[in-house]
This record gives structure tokens, C-alpha cells and sequence, in this order.
């Protein structure tokens, strides 16, 4: 099988990375759908990656043989995300085993936001990780061989194999409250976060200062800013509205009266520039949001 590395090895050895998020079919759709798009992906110069988790009810699975399939069909590197919001700490125990029996390295973890018109679930401390940063430290225990003890047993925990999980945690650049963003950012990288992705970012000078306020606070681990690679105003206007993203106006002007073929070209230009910016800010690398349109990546290496 190949050999994966861990996220901390590739950035070690690359002076910046090109990597990319794939997510799974839906749910009743053939899996060809996405190992298409891997194949495809892995004639590209792509560091790593990422396959997202499908949130309760997204009726999106495979993340976990998805994750498996990167590196042994294709012999690309894999960061798999794993959400703990609808497990408790046992159960997110034996998906984490799961992941260690089918050789992943790379874990990006987060606690998950609830689905439109979910009733917020009252995290139990005593069974469930009610933080992102309870689930890095779970990860972080399991690398030292600390499990959790047995229904009977009074231990603190249960020593066993030492898993190899390289860490990463999701941030977030644009924050409404920053004092509260750094502080979470803080509690993930005590608790063992190796490095960090950021929510889609559309200024250099943004991730930048982010950047700047985590090394004030101490917070060294890499932080790889998030890009999504836009072709329309439309696209603008959804990461706008479901992820807060803040566009700058210049793109939207241009964007708002010309042509789809124009629209194009616009687009792909203020991508990379993003990237050549973002790479002289110091970014490590790019993790671009292709929404698993593989030919929009390509034409974003080919130009950069």
C-alpha cells in the first residue's frame, strides 16, 4: 500500500502545497462518481486530499472508505475529516479505530454545526466531546495509547497501541469575534492540533493578519488558508450567504454585468492572484474548495 505522509511531513518538505477537498456522492449514487474524479485528480500536481464528512442527515457516507481508496488507488495522500457532533466519545473511539485500521494518517477534527433547522443538542461533558478541542485531545490521547476505560472499570483510561494521527483542526480568518476565535484557536493547539485549515478566504491581507493575531497569541502550528476557486456571481453570492465570506467588491463588480465567458477569465485571474498573494503573505500552501470540479482545478495549475 502506499505510503502516506503526514500533513506536517509534506508541508516539512515543500516551500508551499496545492491541495484540494472532494466530497462524497449522495447516498444512492454510484461511487464511480467520485473515483472518477480522483483518477482525474491524480494526474494533477496536488499535495494532498481532503475528503469531507457528510453531516447527520446530509445522506452523504463513504467518507471513511473514500479515505482509504486516496491512497490505495490512486497513491495521493489523504486528509479525512471526521465530525464528532453526533457521537459520543465512545463511538467516536471505534470510528477513530476504523480509521487506523484502514491506514489513515491525516484527521481534520471538528465538532460539526448543526443542519438548518436542527434543534441544538445538549453535549453530555461526561459522554460526549462538546468542543472541537475535547475531540483533538481524544485523537492526541489515542497517539499516546490512552483509551477510554471499559463500562466497569474506575481507571482514567485504558493503555493500548500508540495510533499515528497527524491532527488538523478548521479556523477561521474573518471571525465576528475575534478574542473568542483565538481562544478556541489556543484550546485546539493545547490540546494537540498539528495544523490548522482555514474557512474559505478571498484577501491575502486577511489571512495575513489573522495569521499575525495567532503568532501574538503563541499559536505556531501551520495555518494553510482556504480558497474557493469562484466562476460566477452566483457562486459569490452562495459563499456569501452559507458561509459569511467576505468578497471583496472590486470581484463582484466585475463579476455583476459581464458575460459568462468573461465571468470566467475574471474569476480565474482573482484566483490566482489570491494564491499569488496568499503565497507571498507566507501561507504554506492553498487548500482549494473545488466543490469537486476537477476541471476548475486544472485550470488553476495550468495558469499558476
Amino acid at each position: 500500500m502506499y505510503r502516506q505522509r503526514s500533513i506536517i511531513e509534506i508541508l516539512e518538505s515543500k516551500k508551499f502545497t496545492f491541495s484540494a477537498e472532494v466530497f462524497p456522492p449522495r447516498n444512492g449514487k454510484p461511487a464511480s462518481i467520485i473515483l472518477e474524479k480522483l483518477k482525474a485528480l491524480s494526474q494533477m500536481p496536488i499535495d494532498f486530499i481532503s475528503v469531507t464528512k457528510g453531516a447527520m442527515g446530509s445522506m452523504r457516507g463513504g467518507t471513511v472508505p473514500i479515505g482509504y481508496m486516496i491512497p490505495d488507488r490512486f497513491k495521493m495522500n489523504a486528509l479525512v475529516h471526521f465530525r464528532c457532533r453526533d457521537t459520543n466519545r465512545r463511538e467516536v473511539e471505534n470510528l477513530l479505530v476504523d480509521h487506523m485500521y484502514f491506514g489513515t494518517r491525516n484527521i481534520l477534527a471538528v465538532l460539526g454545526d448543526p443542519l438548518p433547522g436542527e434543534k441544538e443538542k445538549k453535549l453530555v461533558p461526561s459522554t460526549h466531546n462538546r468542543y472541537a478541542s475535547d475531540l483533538v485531545k481524544q485523537i492526541a490521547d489515542m497517539n499516546r495509547g490512552y483509551y477510554l476505560p471499559l463500562d466497569n472499570d474506575s481507571s482514567e483510561f485504558r493503555q493500548g497501541m500508540k495510533t499515528d494521527f497527524c491532527i488538523g483542526v478548521a479556523c477561521y480568518p474573518e471571525p465576528e469575534d475575534l478574542d473568542k476565535e483565538l481562544f478556541v484557536m489556543g484550546e485546539k493547539a493545547g490540546a494537540g492540533a498539528n495544523f490548522a485549515v482555514t474557512q474559505m478566504v478571498f484577501s491575502a491581507d486577511a489571512y495575513s493578519d489573522y495569521v499575525k493575531e495567532l503568532r501574538n497569541r503563541k499559536i505556531e502550528m501551520p495555518i494553510i488558508p482556504g480558497v474557493r476557486p469562484v466562476a460566477c456571481i452566483d457562486h459569490v453570492k452562495a459563499a456569501e450567504k452559507n458561509f459569511h465570506a467576505k468578497v471583496p467588491q472590486e470581484l463582484k463588480k466585475a463579476l455583476k454585468n459581464s458575460t459568462a465567458k468573461n465571468a470566467d477569465r475574471i474569476c480565474l485571474d482573482f484566483t490566482v492572484d489570491l494564491i499569488g498573494g496568499l503565497k507571498k503573505a507566507g501561507a504554506p500552501g492553498v487548500h482549494m474548495f473545488t466543490l469537486n470540479d476537477v476541471n476548475m482545478l486544472a485550470d488553476i495549475l495550468e495558469n499558476i
